[in-house]
């Protein structure tokens, strides 16, 4: 039986311990992956616990040299094949049911805390060792730095622990560079020192390289931190406690985890919604902007949904809970990221065949560094100077961290603007896009009917509207629903009027009676068995409305039309302006619908789409996907239905809403929360900058070792300076992907 787990690894330090743990990992029988992200130090393994064990797995990652933490296991046969932003399948030790978040933030601030009290004791260590260096008489201060050099060393125990081990195996790193190059220095210093009475001592550049490197250690796991805030943050979002109702008259406090299906749950102003579920009693403007990027409160009424860590605003209302634990919108997002965050870019396959060989390259750099000095006859102790600048300054963790750090930054970026991203490679690529296809239901439009405009035969109509609003608050049909809705927008009288014999003919209409008067609500072939009179004026508007594809109602008292309402799916607000910005973008856009031509060009015109193409079957859209991309086109498919979920599929990025089915969801790339086109745009804009990123990191990294390596190799590098300027370069990297956090998308 296939099962995941997510260890936290300890130790890594460059992008070769990554391909070092993957290679191991992949070798064992029972492993079906292994995937090892640097940037967040953890490492996700799918395996078959009948051929390995999750000791085996953790035994295994301790002979190459690092520690490794379980975090949770997730049974796989117990996932859903078919899952949605409403409906995840994740294990409640993640999110709900025992909470690994505390103790995951924990782990980071001991590590963090570890380092820095590292940093401090080399860095004190080092200042006396400079002080001696350049104030007390060399001879007898030799021995006394030697001694504070042990010191140092000890605080920077770690490089040695894990680079010597590494070296030994076959499989040096960045760790062993280091190692390698103050292990020289100081052996060659103590020997002078105990035996040489004029012997060249390199005690201080031994201290000052140990404390660079420390420092730049502990600002790149600070930094890093900062990166993965994203997940913390939406895990900090739930609810701890849950107000639940025990009877008319009693209120328990029980934590969220306990909550079952069907609980009612009282919810006071100013609190998150402890899981999502449905008002039952009252109303509420909630603050969505967590979970869907969205600014603005939206206004919540009975039976309207909420989802869980949402914030209440001033008003108190009961609710249903529908989801919990793990089927909770929050799981489903948290899990999504985690699993984007873990996956990898395309562009990430030259850094890992870079570093397959790297620090293999530097060493070998290093032994002819030594060797080349040591011919022109500059004698043993600058000979071993330059080697040391060599080995330092050959630092892979930027390259490491170049694409990982980008894209933990950039998935969580779109975590808390609403947009959910898959995949790395996703993210990637969504730039590319020239070609983007468009569902019409739930996508560019709500997926509801609602009433675009009311045209009166008469000024007495109006007096009579009411009566149509009695009728058709008795029918629960979508379309009678619609007009509901609108009267009680434009309207306060909507109670004012009773009927009485109230008679609802199924597929055609309603009608009651008020004081020997019948008014009549329903289709004009309705109206019309029903003895109405229909003028040729009449007939040519509801012509004139149905061939632009409105679903006509007709109202009517007694033989006299009073006038009818076009209803037709509404628009989303965005749709319009997300249409044009794409358009903007260079991109092509295209609407594939199943529904009739006439109904498809009006909506079409009114966005202002490109092309429309109606009356097309599901896998009539995967023809249109591929023959767009037989053109060279790369093409986005846009979807929310299960009808969707090929085309989805077949699509080069395949973008879902939030607000579809679970199908739709589980096929796509991308998958917009609140099912707002605009945040396609977004999420294109998201694309276009974590890919600049990852470009300007990856730039910096190739170019600091490209110069730097053969700088220290001609001798015009001290070793201390080497080291400054190591710790440095990764740090940068991860400074320049946080600015992803700020950069603007919209």
């Amino acid at each position: 039986m296939n099962k995941k787990t997510q260890l936290n690894i300890q130790g890594m330090s460059c992008a070769s311990c990554v391909a070092h743990i993957e290679g191991d990992l992949n070798k064992k029988d029972g492993i079906q992956s292994a995937r090892v992200n640097f940037a967040t130090e953890q490492c996700q393994i799918e395996y078959d616990e009948s051929k390995i064990s999750q000791k085996e797995i953790l035994q295994t990652i301790k002979k190459a040299g690092y520690t490794a933490i379980a975090q949770d296991d997730i049974d796989d046969n117990t996932e859903s094949s078919h899952q949605d932003i409403n409906n995840s399948n994740i294990d409640r030790d993640e999110v709900g049911g025992h909470d690994h978040s505390a103790h995951v933030a924990a782990e980071s601030e001991k590590h963090i805390k570890q380092r820095l009290q590292r940093l401090v004791l080399a860095a004190i260590l080092s200042v006396i060792i400079l002080f001696l260096t350049f104030v007390v008489d060399i001879k007898s201060g030799s021995f006394i730095m030697m001694l504070l050099s042990i010191g140092v060393l000890y605080a920077g125990r770690e490089f040695f622990q894990v680079g010597f081990p590494s070296l030994f195996r076959g499989r040096p790193d960045m760790n062993t560079l280091v190692a390698l190059g103050t292990s020289a220095a100081f052996f060659y210093s103590a020997y002078n020192t105990l035996f040489v009475p004029d012997g060249v001592e390199y005690f201080m550049d031994v201290g000052i390289i140990i404390t660079f490197i420390l420092l730049g250690r502990y600002l790149e796991a600070q930094a890093k931190g900062k990166a993965s805030e994203a997940i913390k943050k939406l895990l900090q979002l739930s609810a701890k406690v849950a107000h639940r109702v025990v009877s008319d008259d009693k209120v328990e406090d029980v934590p969220v985890d306990k909550l079952q299906k069907g609980d009612l749950l009282l919810v006071k102003p100013g609190e998150k919604i402890p899981v999502d579920g449905k008002i039952i009693k009252g109303s509420a403007t909630v603050d969505e902007s967590m979970v869907t990027g969205e600014s603005i409160p939206v206004d919540k009424k009975t039976n309207d949904l909420v989802i869980g860590a949402t914030i209440n605003g001033n008003q108190t209302f009961t609710m249903e809970a529908t989801k919990v634990g793990s089927e909770t919108v929050l799981a489903h997002i948290v899990k999504m990221v985690q699993e984007a965050q873990m996956s990898r870019a395309p562009i990430q396959k030259l850094v890992d065949q870079v570093s397959k060989y790297f620090t293999w390259t530097v060493i070998v750099i290093a032994i002819l560094t030594f060797a080349g000095w040591i011919s022109m006859s500059v004698g043993f102790a600058t000979a071993l100077i330059y080697t040391v600048a060599v080995l330092i300054i050959a630092c892979p963790c930027a390259l490491g961290l170049a694409t990982p750090i980008s894209i933990v930054v950039g998935t969580g970026r779109g975590a808390g603007m609403g947009i959910l991203i898959k995949n790395a490679e996703s993210l990637e690529k969504m730039h590319k896009i020239t070609a983007i296809a468009f569902d019409k239901t739930g996508t560019i439009t709500k997926g509801h009917p609602e009433v675009q405009e009311w045209v009166a035969s008469s000024k007495s109509a109006e007096r009579d509207l009411a009566f149509a609003y009695v009728l058709e608050s008795q029918s629960e049909h979508p379309l009678a629903r619609s007009i509901v809705n609108w009267f009680q927008e434009v309207s306060t009288d909507s109670t004012a009027e009773t009927l009485d014999d109230i008679e609802a003919v199924t597929g055609r209409g309603i009608q009651g009676k008020k004081d020997k008067v019948i008014y009549r609500v329903g289709s004009i072939t309705f109206l019309r068995d029903s003895s109405v009179v229909l003028n040729e004026n009449v007939l040519n508007k509801v012509e004139e409305y149905a061939h632009r594809g409105h679903t006509i109602i007709g109202f009517a008292k007694d033989s006299e039309f009073m006038g009818f309402f076009a209803v037709q799916d509404g628009i989303k607000e965005s749709s319009v302006e997300a249409i044009k910005s794409l358009q903007n973008r260079g991109i092509r856009t295209i609407m594939l619908t199943g529904d009739n031509q006439s109904v498809a060009e009006e909506i079409g015109r009114q966005v202002g789409i490109d092309e429309v193409r109606a009356e097309v079957m599901p896998e009539d859209k995967v023809g249109v996907i591929k023959n767009l991309q037989d053109k060279g086109d790369f093409v986005a498919m846009v979807g929310d239905g299960i009808n969707d979920s090929p085309a989805l599929a077949q699509a080069n990025v395949g973008i879902s809403m939030g607000t579809g089915t679970d199908v739709a969801v589980e096929s796509s790339d991308v998958v917009l929360v609140k099912g707002d086109l605009m945040k396609a745009v977004e999420a294109i804009n998201l694309s276009e900058a974590t890919l600049k990123n990852i470009k300007q990191n990856l730039f910096w990294a190739f170019i600091y070792n490209t110069v730097g390596i053969p700088v220290a190799a001609l001798g015009f590098l001290n070793p201390a300076f080497s080291a400054l300027a190591m710790a440095f370069s990764s740090v940068s990297v991860v400074l320049n992907a946080l600015r992803l956090r700020r950069a603007n998308i919209k």
